[in-house]
């Protein structure tokens, strides 16, 4: 279906480009949508355009967007819900930027945030993308976290080196550390140059986790990932996130493995091929833990046997066994070895 444009016309030609453009993806986010939008237009870097895509909302959004003055502000409209994967590749097609940033439609960028981006990528053009941590508020399972301290294992992983205070360069790991811990998070914190889709591929129409099988593509491809330690994001994780549900984000995460395995073998990076098998075994042995400890034995069994396909994990098994014996009965048998192992030291 072919997407509509609304709100601010194409630019004429002999405009002058943003060196900036930003993109939100959003789908039924009315009440959330203004604070992020806000949080763009007010940063005290100006230079930049705001493409909004519409992933098919059903509620109020595009009475906000209409209610929109600001000429830096456009606005992409699906028909239908086609997932964020379609919609940052098909505003990716429309920016002009050299840079390209992201934010979700939940999340907020903090003072200062794109300028300071951008600058560093402007003293180091080798430098393809850059992010950085960011505060992590999760408001289903009641958590307030650095992404990075979250994140901790994946970014351990990689070898760095210091470009300037606050800013290293990612010199070897990276495709490694990918599969431990997601530390690049979602796109509201990165920054690209628009010449790396243009090398290594656009997003993943495809996939609803199209953030990390890009930067997995990109970096066997040889683009140059740097971080920041600085906090330049707080990103809310609520019930309509992917993310924040493990039974909807699963599925998703093991389509996109696949995808890693395909990228892994057209790079010739078979040794990669292990790591991702083991990565396909934990989130199977994450389900196994979720249904486990919701009493749903039947399904906890399932995901139990998939992990089997890659490797034989104790911990797996005594998940499903606790789920097999029933929630009470497995806490119970927790608590006697507790105590077990209190007599015994």
């Amino acid at each position: 279906m072919t997407p509509q444009m609304n709100i601010a016309p194409d630019p004429k030609p002999g405009n002058k480009s943003p060196l900036v453009s930003v993109i939100t993806p959003t789908y039924n986010r009315a009440a959330l949508l203004p604070r992020a939008i806000a949080s763009v237009l007010s940063q005290d870097f100006t230079d930049l355009e705001l493409i909004v895509v519409d992933d098919g909302s059903t509620d109020g959004t595009q009475e906000v967007l209409a209610s929109i003055t600001d000429s830096r502000v456009s606005c992409i409209r699906f028909d239908q819900n086609r997932g964020i994967g379609a919609a940052r590749h098909e505003a990716v097609t429309r920016a002009r930027g050299d840079f390209i940033a992201f934010i979700d439609s939940d999340d907020v960028w903090l003072p200062g945030k794109l300028r300071f981006q951008v600058e560093v990528l402007q003293r180091h053009p080798s430098i393809d993308v850059l992010f950085g941590d960011y505060r992590n508020i999760n408001h289903v399972e009641h958590l307030d976290k650095q992404g990075f301290e979250q994140a901790a294992k994946g970014l351990a992983r990689v070898q760095v080196r210091a470009l300037e205070a606050d800013v290293w360069e990612i010199t070897l790991g990276l495709p490694e550390a990918l599969l431990v811990a997601n530390f690049i998070g979602t796109c509201s914190i990165v920054v690209l140059r628009r010449n790396l889709v243009e090398r290594v591929g656009n997003f993943n129409a495809r996939l609803s986790v199209e953030d990390i099988e890009l930067w997995w593509r990109a970096s066997l491809k040889g683009a140059t990932f740097a971080y920041t330690t600085r906090c330049l994001i707080e990103r809310h994780k609520d019930e309509g996130s992917i993310s924040a549900r493990p039974v909807g984000y699963a599925p998703q995460y093991l389509e996109a493995l696949d995808c890693f395995e395909k990228s892994a073998i057209d790079a010739l990076r078979t040794e990669l091929l292990w790591p991702i098998n083991l990565a396909r075994h934990q989130v199977w042995c994450g389900l196994t833990r979720h249904h486990a400890l919701r009493g749903e034995r039947g399904h906890a069994l399932r995901a139990f046997r998939q992990s089997l396909r890659y490797k034989c994990s104790p911990r797996a098994l005594g998940y499903v066994v606790a789920g097999l014996l029933g929630l009470k009965a497995a806490e119970g048998a927790r608590d006697l070895k507790r105590k077990l192992r209190a007599r015994s030291s």
